[in-house]
């Protein structure tokens, strides 16, 4: 397991019409957290703190961090960044392995200057975290964001990394390009039973009611493995419904439901 996502809440600020409209209103207390990342920890060392929702949120979220730090834990953060100036001290964390701001999240929304300064100084800043500023659908972002684009071009050097369509501007900060994707939803067509994900064997997520299941994408928990709630995360990861997903995607196999609807997977080289 490469890494794990645990939804601190399903709860967002902002409403993006390219986001699953399944958002709830919910937020993990800092009794499950401590309890999910200490079986997490046993698994392994990366975890995400999103499924759905906006973390920076979360009342808690510097409590959060502050138990990912005693734990050694490595953190990468996805926000819409609407929120980062009530935490200064973010970057700060040495839990903090990788900040993403995604910024078409904004396309449909007034924002103020305050928002690019904040991360015209994060760009700056000397910070041991990796910072990655999101364009998603580049083509179709207003004016205003087309502009900020333009101006990091105009200031930086856009020079090639080794993640495909991402860009290094300093030493620290990367420029990522891409299109949108389409979240997976059971009502969707069906499009193939074989093929390969990432889902199941690099990653899993844990939903903020503590389902636990195969990505980030199955926002609802479609196909759930179990309960954190019911059962530690070790019996959830041995149970048989686990493995049988596991093993059938081994095999090119994909005999979960959602995953047979699902069209993100075809990103990956070997996704056929």
């Amino acid at each position: 397991m490469k890494r794990i996502y645990l939804e601190i809440t399903n709860a967002c600020n902002l409403n993006c019409p390219f986001c699953t409209n399944e958002k709830g209103q919910s937020f993990i207390s800092i009794k499950d957290f401590d309890d999910y990342t200490d079986q997490i920890k046993e698994i392994c060392d990366y975890i995400y703190l999103h499924v759905l929702g906006e973390p920076l949120l979360h009342k808690d979220l510097n409590t959060f961090l502050d138990i990912l730090d005693k734990k050694d834990f490595k953190l990468q953060l996805v926000t819409n960044g609407t929120l980062l100036n009530k935490y200064p001290d973010l970057i700060k964390h040495k839990c903090l392995r990788k900040l993403s701001i995604s910024i078409q999240a904004i396309n449909n929304q007034i924002v103020s200057d305050a928002y690019f300064d904040t991360i015209n100084n994060l760009i700056e800043e000397k910070r041991a975290a990796y910072l990655e500023i999101r364009f998603y659908d580049l083509e179709n972002l207003n004016d205003n964001l087309k502009n900020y684009y333009n101006l990091l071009k105009d200031k930086y050097h856009f020079s090639l990394s080794k993640k495909e369509n991402s860009y290094q501007i300093n030493k620290n900060t990367f420029i990522y390009l891409n299109d949108l994707f389409i979240w997976p939803n059971i009502n969707h067509e069906y499009i193939t039973d074989s093929g390969y994900c990432h889902g199941i064997i690099d990653q899993i997520a844990i939903l903020v009611n503590g389902d636990v299941t195969s990505c980030c994408l199955d926002t609802m928990g479609i196909n759930s493995f179990g309960n954190l709630k019911e059962n530690n995360l070790k019996e959830i990861l041995n149970s048989q419904k686990y493995l049988n997903a596991l093993n059938d995607l081994k095999k090119r196999r994909l005999s979960l439901p959602l995953c047979q609807k699902c069209s993100y997977r075809l990103r990956f080289h070997n996704s056929n």
